[in-house]
């Protein structure tokens, strides 16, 4: 999994799970800094132009969460949508047991599986339910 599959797959990880899987981490008393954050920031939504080569607009912006953590060394980044500075946490000591190769790393793995093959299911009842939505003129 690359590091931008991770942090996207962590960015929509069942919250519970993720906190519950960073307390674990930090219980084996790994040494922990937080580098930066948790903090609110937002971000642009950008969209294209049709008709023009590249340009865009911007449709609005979201709130997000982020935060940099380091565990014995190792950094790891974390993001979350809206203002939940916990699991924007969470997910940074997630990432950086990943990318430290520490003894959860697998737990992580299948944390974000599980979390990309959740979202996949949500999508397709999703597709499912606009699929069989009609509209009728009276």
């Amino acid at each position: 999994m690359s590091p931008e599959e991770r942090m996207e797959a962590l960015s929509f990880a069942d919250p519970q799970t993720l906190e519950q899987l960073a307390d674990d981490i930090l219980a084996t008393a790994v040494p922990v800094a937080v580098i930066t954050g948790p903090e609110s920031v937002t971000a642009a939504v950008r969209v294209p132009i049709p008709g023009t080569d590249d340009a865009t607009t911007v449709l609005g912006h979201v709130a997000l969460t982020r935060c940099t953590v380091e565990l014995a060394g190792t950094r790891g980044d974390g993001i979350r949508t809206g203002y939940d500075p916990a699991v924007a946490a969470a997910a940074a000591i997630c990432d950086a047991e990943y990318e430290r190769d520490g003894p959860h790393r697998e737990q992580v793995e299948q944390l974000c599986r599980d979390a990309v093959h959740e979202r996949a299911v949500r999508a397709r009842r999703r597709a499912d339910l606009v699929s069989s939505t009609r509209l009728e003129q009276s």
